[in-house]
């Protein structure tokens, strides 16, 4: 193993560059991982342009990822139950197991919480996925993935394939004959019409624009039974024609768009769930009419990650091949090109349009 290795990291807004640090040394409660694959997620634009905020910089982008235990503390490999040269993937991040939000399960939300978003200047160095290593912290979420699961669905697992199965079965409450409309089409939206069709929804509905052709087709092939351009079809009423007026059992909106947003509360039935899922930026308001939610009694449930029963269950789908997960990705990059992959995950770049982008920090 180099004594040096290379991430890419976010040292001011709009600006991602290769730089070397040392490889850590691991102790006996913590990990290193060789990265396979790392995916670029859709709040990583966001991350790029400075429009997230609670984080300081530098950091190494990158929450997504599959690898290898290149090193393990003795403690960790028990906690685990893996060992060096095991097939990994990892959860947001790990708590400290010891303050209010660790003692109630709700790791997430961890008040001294190293993981993912940490400043790289803070030793080990190695916080994120965009990099040829990633140090694992005592208390990571480390799950353990079968060799015959693909390098490009394994990556989906635990930040695309498990949010879809927490936000739309375990959170939404998706259950047999139910209608649920998907707002956006993107690779968290085909996560939810997966867990959807898993979960026995009696009407699929995923929407999207003009641009998104290719991605409703997926979500048809995934299980949606309308995928539907928004700008071309009347999206209501279909809504309406299905339940006999009633709305929608559960929409999951994935959008980040505050237009979409509201859209999604008008398309619940009366008692119906919400599933408020789209990363809109620190600073957008998105204006509510809350006497809609009152006299209607929708459950508006907001959504950050998901849980480790989730994940386990992304693992279980990705390893009965019922769904060609790797045809999500669409686009991968080498470490060297990571700045580009984000801007192409974000929609800069003239003629790409992107489901899933992805960086091999090994490809040349």
């Amino acid at each position: 193993m180099a004594a040096r290795e290379w991430s890419a990291v976010l040292e001011a807004p709009g600006r991602l560059v290769l730089r070397q640090f040392d490889v850590p040394r691991i102790g006996p409660e913590d990990a290193l991982l060789r990265v396979e694959r790392a995916g670029v997620c859709g709040s990583d634009p966001k991350f790029y342009h400075g429009n997230l905020h609670g984080y300081t910089l530098p950091i190494i982008l990158g929450h997504e990822e599959v690898g290898t235990i290149e090193d393990i503390g003795e403690t960790a490999a028990q906690w685990y139950g893996v060992k060096k040269g095991d097939r990994v993937i990892v959860g947001g991040g790990g708590g400290c197991g010891h303050c209010y939000y660790c003692l109630k399960g709700q790791q997430k939300f961890c008040q001294d919480r190293r993981s993912f978003a940490t400043c790289c200047d803070v030793p080990p160095h190695l916080w994120g996925a965009y990099g040829q290593y990633m140090y694992l912290p005592p208390n990571a979420a480390v799950y353990k993935v079968p060799p015959e699961i693909s390098p490009e669905a394994a990556v989906l697992l635990n930040a695309v394939i498990a949010n879809g199965i927490q936000w739309t079965r375990m959170w939404g409450g998706t259950s047999i004959g139910d209608t649920v409309v998907i707002q956006g089409p993107g690779p968290q939206g085909l996560a939810a019409v997966i867990a959807a069709r898993e979960s026995g929804a009696g009407a699929i509905i995923v929407t999207g624009l003009p641009q998104d052709h290719e991605r409703l087709r997926l979500a048809r092939e995934f299980g949606a039974h309308y995928a539907v351009d928004v700008e071309k079809n009347d999206l209501a009423g279909l809504v309406s024609e299905l339940t006999e007026g009633r709305g929608a059992d559960v929409v999951v909106d994935v959008t980040g768009s505050p237009r979409a947003i509201l859209t999604s509360i008008e398309l619940v039935r009366k008692g119906g769930t919400m599933v408020q899922a789209g990363v809109t930026g620190a600073t957008t308001e998105t204006p509510v009419r809350m006497d809609t939610l009152l006299f209607k009694e929708i459950k508006l449930q907001s959504v950050f990650t998901n849980s480790p029963e989730a994940t386990r269950a992304a693992i279980k789908l990705a390893a009965s091949k019922r769904y060609a997960l790797e045809k999500i990705v669409t686009h991968k990059f080498p470490l060297a090109r990571a700045e580009h992959a984000v801007k192409t995950a974000g929609g800069e770049i003239p003629g790409e349009s992107p489901i899933k982008v992805i960086i091999d920090p090994w490809m040349e």
